[in-house]
């Protein structure tokens, strides 16, 4: 449960995150898809990092 909980927290920090830098870094032409698609790496990207990461030794 704790590496859910994580991993919650990742995608919830992920997409704030990446709802940020899609409407600051994306060109004001860009297709719908491309915010999409940046929401969709932000998001996924650090929960799926979070979730497998190996457990601190100490």
């Amino acid at each position: 449960m704790d590496k859910i909980s994580k991993a919650i927290a990742a995608a919830a920090g992920g997409a704030i995150g990446g709802g940020v830098s899609g409407a600051v870094f994306l060109p004001e032409g860009s297709p719908w898809y491309a915010y999409v698609l940046m929401a969709a790496i932000t998001t996924a990207l650090p929960t799926l990092l979070t979730y497998f990461a190996p457990k601190n030794a100490g």
